[in-house]
């Protein structure tokens, strides 16, 4: 995050992704897919 600090934008809300994504097996794939999108959904204010 230390980036987004150097170029003065704070507050801005990350979604992560665990990576590397190569190699992974499809299922390693999917998983990290459904964490992301819960993660996406948690950051959408309602």
């Amino acid at each position: 995050m230390s980036e987004l600090g150097a170029l003065g934008v704070t507050g801005l809300p990350v979604l992560v992704v665990e990576h590397p994504l190569g190699g992974e097996r499809p299922e390693s794939i999917a998983r990290r897919a459904e964490q992301a999108v819960e993660q996406l959904a948690s950051l959408i204010p309602t």
